[in-house]
Formats: C-alpha cells, structure tokens, sequence
C-alpha cells in the first residue's frame, strides 16, 4: 500500500529578512558609508597636502641650486659639464640645463625631449615654471628657471615615486580601517538588534501561549515597553473574562436542556410502549422522533464536553498508552468494525495521554466516516518523524477543498452535507477530535487518498516510556 500525502501547490511567498536582520544591515551600512566617506576625505586631504609640501620644497631647492649654478658658471672659462657634475653628487633631483640650444644632463639616459614641450617653451621665453609629469614611467615634478646672465636655462624633475609608494599605503590602511569598521558597525546592529528585539520575542512567545489555550499567561513588567505590556495584559484578562463567561454560559444552557430533554425522553418511551395502537404514519413519526432525540442528546453531550474544555474544568491523567492496542480496541468496538493495518514499525509505539481522550478521537473519526462517508474503509497506524499517525479512511465522495479550511470548526458541516449521506451529524464530532489532539501536543488533517475518499490523520508524539 502507498500512502501519499497532499499538500498545497501554492508556491511559498517570498521571505522577506527579519528585523534583527535587516536593522545588522542597515548598522553595516551606515558605517560603511561613514568610514567610506571619512577614508576618502583623509586619503584627498593627505596626498594633497604631501604634495603641496614636496612641491614647495622641490620648487626652493630649484632656485637655490639654480642660484648655485649660475655662481659657478659665472668665472670665464667655467666648464658647464663640470658644474653638472658638481651638481649631481649634492643633489638628489635630475638636472637638465639648456645652453645655446644644446642639453647637457646629469644622466647620460635622458635628455631635453624627456620634459613636456609646454615647459620648456615656457622658460625658454624667460619665464620660471613647474609641472607635474611622467619622468621614466614615474611621477615626478619639473621645475624651470631661466639664467639669462649666464644664457643658460635650468630644469629639475624630482622623482615622486617614493611619496606615491606612500599614499597608495596609506589608501591601503585607510580601506582595511573602512573594511574593519564596517564590520564592526554589522557586529553592533545585530547586537542591538538582539536588545531591541528581545522583549518582541518574549511578547510573540506570550501571544503563542495564549493563542495555544493558556489563557493564564501575562507578560512581565518591562520599562522599555510599559504601556504595551499593560495593554496587552489587560487585553488578554479581558479576553480570559469573555471566554469563561461564553463557557459557563454554554456549560449553564447546556446542563438546563438536560431537563426538558429528559422529559421528552420520558414521554417517548411511554408512547413507545403503545406503539401497536398507533396508526403506520404515527409510528413512523415516533421512529423520527426517537433519532432527533438521539442526535439531541449526542449533541447536548459534545457541548457539556467542550464547554468544560473551554472553561478549563477538563482534567486528565497522562500515562504511556499502547497506540496500536488502544485503536485495535476501539475500532472493534464500533459498529462498523473497519480493518486495522499498522504499519513502518508502529507496533508497540507509546504515547503519553489520556485513554477516555484518545478513544474519542478514533471513536469520532470512525462515527463521521459512517456519517458521511459511506463506513470506514481502513484504519492504518504509521510512524514518521519520531511522530505516529492514526489515518482513518472512507469511502465516501471525499471533502470539497473549500470545506478543508473549516472541516474541524465547531457546527461546520460542509457545503456538500446535504449529499455526503446522511445529515444526522451535528458539527461537533471532528471539532471534538481536534482539540483531543491538540491536548496531547498533537494535529489532525484531511488529505485525500489515491483511489476515493477522504482520509483523516491525526498526529501525536511518541512517548518512549
């Protein structure tokens, strides 16, 4: 035998990130962008004035060795090579001097078309300039002084490579100080996160409780939400007020139809015992009395039972029950007697709940089957998940998927009760069996099987005794 099980094919709707999250993100975020804008701030801030101060002290030394050389090259028969070489042991720049339209340099590699054109027109014409250029594939500053009293024109390049070398380490320590405070910004987003977030958590856990049947339960004082707590605990006793009152009332008109109903219990068994006398359309109402008076008095009994379970008056003693014995038992005893199947293992599964209880959930399962699903087809005992399953199925024309959603609502007999075979039923029986289950931390569903029917499985921890 396969049994399969049906769940929805709606596709899941998108997740969206949760508060913690999102505010670990947003924490991220702004110190990044903080760090990112403070980095690139001192990175602009520093190379500039690191150059300002190169170049100020680059363009001093140009005029004061300029200065120099003129004074050497000013005694007649001065060799200006010699002046050079002079120049080059004291300094740390490239020298390059234009006289009578020839170049002589400090280095042999390289030579007047090694400086921008612009340049060196601009101090040929006899004016004193500096540029930023590419001298050899590396940065560097060109400084241009003309000599007229010696018919020379001066120029320096001083290298800037060693001040790059430092700004790019510098950009480096700046982005790993932004990379590390940004990390450190997530770190304390999702540490306040957790702060913020605490007392929703203990709020949503309190809301679950309650919404579980645990009407009792209140949050504590708490200075960070005072006013919410204080609504919420007064909402809930409010709540708690109105479904114990709803309850007694329930319990209250149940227990006073008792009366009048065995009254007319009464009555019928006296009229039943002149049934001969009556005439064939009077006995056949009788017949159709004595059912309404059974389905009154079944119903009347469900609502005792569920008016002491709202009010809370339903006690039990829990202990480690035989599942396959206990459904074997109560599956015998209905009048349907449908055949028992346990299967994967289940044989010998413990669950720790209440006898009176747990027959009831079978007994109600088996008597909607007989109601409104043509009997009891089988009843199988499965275990999945460290969880065992009682299906009980039918063969009846199954259950619409509008009636799925409200099939274990209280009264809730279906949009197609009045085809489903009889329509004695009262609403209550499966409303019944539901909260049987969730007594014992458990669920009930419909699914429908792979031939006809419909298939109602309830779920339960197993108990290892």
């Amino acid at each position: 035998m396969i049994l399969r099980r049906h769940g929805s094919g709606a596709e899941p709707a998108r997740r969206r990130w949760s508060l913690r999250a999102r505010t670990a993100v947003s924490f991220g975020v702004g110190a990044a962008l903080v760090s990112g804008a403070l980095a690139l701030t001192t990175y602009a801030v520093t190379s500039q004035q690191l150059l300002d101060q190169r170049e100020s002290s680059s363009l001093s030394q140009a005029f004061v060795n300029a200065r120099l050389f003129k004074d050497e090259l000013a005694p007649p028969g001065a060799n200006i090579e010699d002046v050079l070489s002079s120049l080059a042991s004291a300094n740390g720049a490239q020298v390059l001097v234009n006289r009578n339209r020839l170049w002589f340099s400090t280095s042999v590699l390289t030579g007047g078309q090694s400086l921008p054109p612009q340049l060196v027109s601009t101090v040929l014409s006899g004016k004193p300039a500096e540029q930023r250029i590419t001298f050899e594939g590396a940065p560097a500053f060109a400084i241009g002084v003309p000599i007229p009293s010696v018919g020379a024109f001066y120029f320096e390049v001083h290298s800037l490579g060693e001040l790059r070398g430092t700004l790019d380490t510098l950009a480096v320590v700046l982005a790993a100080a932004a990379i590390g405070t940004t990390l450190l910004g997530a770190l304390l987003g999702l540490w306040a996160s957790r702060r913020l977030v605490r007392p929703l958590m203990r709020t949503a856990h309190v809301a679950g409780q309650i919404g579980a049947g645990q009407l009792d339960r209140r949050l504590p004082p708490d200075s960070d939400l005072g006013p919410l707590v204080d609504s919420f605990n007064d909402m809930v006793a409010r709540l708690q007020q109105r479904i114990e009152r709803d309850a007694r009332f329930a319990a209250d008109l149940t227990h006073e139809l008792r009366s009048p109903l065995t009254t007319v219990g009464a009555a019928f068994e006296l009229v039943d015992a002149h049934r001969d006398a009556l005439p064939g359309d009077g006995r056949t109402a009788l017949e159709s009395l004595k059912v309404e008076i059974d389905r009154l008095t079944d119903m009347i009994q469900d609502l005792l039972e569920i008016a002491r379970i709202d009010a809370g008056a339903e006690r039990a003693e829990l202990e480690p029950v035989p599942i396959d014995q206990l459904v074997e038992r109560t599956v015998a005893a209905h009048r349907g007697q449908a055949p028992v199947a346990v299967l994967d293992g289940a044989r010998g599964t413990f669950v720790l709940g209440d006898k009176r209880r747990l027959q009831r959930i079978v007994a109600n399962l088996l008597d909607n089957a007989d109601i409104h699903g043509e009997g009891a087809a089988l009843v199988w005992i499965a275990l999945r998940d460290g969880r065992v399953e009682i299906a009980v199925e039918d063969r009846g024309p199954g259950v619409e998927q509008g009636d799925v959603e409200h099939i274990f609502e209280r009264f809730y007999r279906g949009k197609a009760a009045g085809r489903r075979g009889s329509s004695t039923g009262s609403g209550l029986g499966l409303a019944l069996a539901a909260e049987h289950a969730r007594f014992h931390q458990g669920n009930i569903r419909v699914e429908k099987p792979a031939v006809q029917g419909a298939r109602f499985v309830v779920s339960l921890p197993v108990h290892e005794p």
